[in-house]
């Protein structure tokens, strides 16, 4: 693994930005889009299980998150005073054209978890010639109490601040996760069944940590862009792939993904694959059963890059 960086759109902080390289020349590149209150350095295992089937990898630290939490300038869980989302979505704009350039001529894949599928569902819609195919990992349908979440997160941006967190908030958006889990041993057991990487997650410092007030704000937009059929229409007909666990809570256990799916489908979407995994929560990737999801994500990858040749 390599890291290196570039400069943010907000003009407040560098992005730290990784790269995998396999031997020899790439088959195609992907570019992994991580999740809320994580950071890349968290997919070294699926990367690295990547480089050794012939891909190039590249991901990156959102602002306020891991190590692009730098300069002075920035807390965790912000992202910036106004259209946040966007600068999110900038920021994995300019990755791929990095990455794109070193790299030209070959096959593109973005592949984004739980809320880094949000951003790159964005990224298809918004740039939808820049991508050959897609990953949504653990992502969701529509939210019918958005419009209510988004006036309260206006509120707290005015009564807190844009940079403070917002803990009513993060209880409002995660206080039912847990419901389905007999016995839960830490607050976020949701994420996988695999009790090692929760205990992980739980010791990382830059995991699990609250939101601030605008950076709700910024999700709550972001997750108003991607919803429904007006969103699906502007998404190039591409190979994608959607994964979820049947016991996860952010998909509406698998309900919120198969909407996604058939959302795709009905604008005239040909080569959507969804892969429900019984028993599975949040995080597929790093499930007790991710060997199965590795292969099965690779061999969606194989068959995309060779359509797409």
């Amino acid at each position: 693994m390599e890291r290196f960086s570039y400069r943010s759109s907000n003009n407040l902080c560098s992005i730290a930005a990784y790269k995998w390289l396999p031997e020899g020349e790439p088959k195609a590149v992907i570019q992994i889009v991580h999740g809320m209150a994580e950071h890349a350095v968290r997919y070294d295992d699926i990367a690295r299980f990547f480089t050794k089937n012939g891909f190039a990898v590249y991901a990156e630290d959102h602002v306020g998150h891991g190590a692009s939490i730098n300069d002075g300038a920035l807390v965790k869980g912000y992202f910036n005073d106004k259209d946040g989302w966007t600068v999110l979505v900038r920021d994995v704009i300019a990755l791929h054209d990095i990455a794109a350039a070193e790299y030209p001529g070959i096959p593109y894949v973005l592949y984004g978890h739980s809320m880094g599928s949000f951003i790159a569902r964005t990224c298809a819609s918004r740039f939808p010639d820049k991508f050959d195919a897609f990953v949504f990992s653990g992502t969701a349908g529509k939210n019918p109490v958005l419009g209510i979440a988004k006036a309260l997160a206006a509120h707290d941006v005015k009564k807190l601040g844009p940079s403070k967190p917002d803990e009513k908030l993060n209880s409002i958006a995660f206080g039912s996760y847990l419901k389905r889990i007999k016995d839960p041993r830490t607050p976020f057991d949701w994420l996988t069944r695999d009790n090692a990487i929760v205990d992980e997650y739980v010791k990382d410092e830059y995991c699990g940590f609250t939101f601030t007030a605008s950076a709700f704000r910024d999700l709550f937009d972001g997750l108003g862009e991607i919803a429904g059929k007006q969103w699906a229409e502007k998404v190039k007909n591409v190979p994608i792939l959607l994964l979820a666990g049947r016991e996860d809570p952010v998909g509406s256990y698998g309900k919120g993904v198969e909407e996604v799916a058939n959302d795709l489908r009905k604008t005239g979407h040909t080569k959507v694959v969804l892969e429900l995994y019984q028993g599975g929560r949040h995080e597929m990737h790093n499930e007790i059963n991710r060997d199965e999801v590795y292969r099965d994500i690779l061999a969606f990858l194989t068959s995309a890059v060779r359509r797409n040749k």
